[in-house]
């Protein structure tokens, strides 16, 4: 055997490998992630039905209520939160798909603090609620990119389909930017449906794991 042979036979066993490793290792090793998306998207999807609500005038909020509206996202968020970083300190990831599928979630979850700082600072300086307004528009088109990658590396459509949801939600907010009630309708949907519920799929698919 040639050594180019012996080099493409390699290759192939290698790439054969890291396919491998994209289909067999990324739904068991994601469980935390998915926790996290389906308490953060249920949390703040509720929140913003809340907001919704009395916008469209079905009841009025309560300073104590208005308060702990939105407050308690935060904390039910960050109870989950901390409890994975303590779990999986010192861990190492499964494989290559594990560290790929994971980078692209942390880069997402990084550029929204970022942005929390962009939007916010302006927002206050301007005192512009639509300024403040654009931010989750924004968000929406990162989770639909983060998504993306997600589907191109382990190629199952459902992430696609996530995707896909999340770019059409930055464009319909867009649209509906104006109409504040249609607007925090339609990002509690979408936080709900395209977060709180792929992030339990990617919980369930990790405990059959």
């Amino acid at each position: 055997m040639s050594t180019n042979e012996s080099d493409d036979g390699l290759a192939t066993r290698a790439d054969l490998a890291f396919v491998r490793a994209l289909v067999d290792q990324a739904p068991k090793a994601q469980g935390s992630a998915g926790l996290l998306f389906m308490v953060g998207g249920g949390a703040y999807g509720v929140q913003c039905l809340v907001y919704w609500g009395e916008i469209a005038g079905f009841y009025r909020l309560p300073p104590l209520a208005g308060l702990l509206t939105a407050i308690l996202p935060i904390v039910i968020f960050l109870v989950p939160m901390i409890w994975v970083i303590i779990k999986e300190r010192g861990q190492q990831a499964a494989g290559v798909a594990t560290r790929a599928m994971n980078a692209a979630y942390a880069s997402t979850g990084l550029v929204n603090l970022v942005m929390i700082l962009v939007f916010g600072t302006i927002a206050t300086r301007e005192k512009s609620m639509l300024i403040w307004l654009i931010y989750p528009i924004v968000i929406c088109a990162l989770q639909g990119g983060a998504w993306y990658v997600a589907y191109m590396i382990r190629r199952k459509l459902w992430l696609m389909a996530v995707a896909i949801g999340w770019f059409a939600a930055a464009a319909t907010l867009g649209f509906i930017i104006h109409d504040i009630g249609s607007y925090l309708l339609g990002l509690a949907l979408a936080l709900i449906g395209l977060m709180g519920v792929p992030g339990y799929v990617m919980w369930r698919l990790a405990k059959r794991g």
